[in-house]
């Protein structure tokens, strides 16, 4: 009899086992038009050098809203309202910053991009002489700067929702991890450098799953966009002027790499934890840290930003 429960109960064991280890999960939203979502997120940036730190909290409330679905996919409406920042800063603009906008996703539920970028650069310029107006300062120092400008706050908000969409499309199994190849915002909202991001289900509990995201860049990873950046930098500053321009790309490339070398070792690594629920595929939390550490132009680079995305 004995033999017969420990014979029970090692082939419930091992179902269980094959159960969990086989378990499977895709990342695609089954939304409908009219269906919302509010979050709060919470970007949190510390920097040290030549012992001297920084430190600035921003928050935000995400709304979205699906607007549209059809056979290519979703449209979302997303404004972002109350503003807050504390630290050394104060930014007028986040005080008055308001604007909403839509963007479009694929039937996985991938980030595609704005829906009218035109209109939303319209709406932040609109944005930047009403702020302009009141403010003296930022007269002088943003609107010479307005294209640049916009084309970073543009980014930037992709940036925040895309955090929010990271997984959809991704299908997971349960002790298996799936690599992603992308580009990777470092430095500047110009410059790029490929990444590779480890997924890995780390549990799946009723309609909640957990999965963990993380990547490391060292200096062999960075040094080579940083140097095609540096080129593109160099010669854009004589595009209107190319007699100007007496080395050649090469050339410019070689000083570049022997210049980074002697002053450059960075190493950057990020982990994020993503808690989704399965049943409409909308993120319940999200929370994260980015470290860079090391050196950067001869400077020593202590850098931590940690992001905190909650579902209201």
């Amino acid at each position: 009899m004995n033999k017969m429960k420990s014979l029970i109960l090692s082939c419930l064991s091992i179902m269980l086992c094959m159960t969990i280890s086989a378990q499977t999960v895709s990342f695609v939203p089954n939304w409908e038009i009219g269906d919302t979502a509010s979050f709060y997120y919470e970007y949190r940036f510390s920097t040290e050098s030549g012992g001297v730190t920084f430190n600035d909290t921003t928050s935000v409330v995400i709304n979205l809203k699906v607007v549209s679905k059809d056979e290519n996919g979703y449209t979302l409406n997303a404004s972002f309202v109350n503003f807050n920042r504390s630290g050394e800063r104060n930014d007028t603009l986040l005080k008055k910053y308001n604007i909403t906008f839509d963007y479009k996703l694929d039937t996985t539920g991938k980030l595609i991009g704005l829906a009218d970028s035109t209109k939303v650069l319209a709406d932040i310029k609109a944005l930047h002489k009403e702020i302009a107006k009141d403010d003296s300062t930022f007269a002088l120092v943003y609107e010479p700067m307005e294209e640049k400008l916009s084309d970073t706050y543009l980014s930037g908000l992709l940036k925040n929702v895309s955090y929010i969409h990271s997984l959809n499309g991704m299908t997971l199994k349960s002790n298996k991890t799936i690599e992603t190849k992308g580009n990777k915002t470092f430095i500047t909202d110009e410059f790029f450098v490929p990444t590779t991001h480890k997924y890995t289900l780390e549990s799946v509990k009723g309609n909640i799953v957990n999965v963990k995201c993380s990547s490391i860049l060292n200096n062999e990873d960075i040094m080579p966009a940083y140097i095609e950046y540096g080129v593109q930098k160099l010669y854009s500053l004589f595009e209107n002027s190319p007699e100007m321009i007496v080395m050649s790309i090469q050339e410019l490339q070689d000083g570049l790499e022997k210049g980074y070398k002697e002053s450059f070792d960075l190493k950057i690594t990020e982990i994020y934890h993503y808690s989704f629920d399965n049943s409409s595929k909308w993120l319940n939390s999200m929370s994260g840290t980015y470290t860079a550490k090391g050196k950067k132009e001869g400077n020593t680079v202590d850098d931590v930003t940690e992001i905190t995305i909650t579902k209201k």
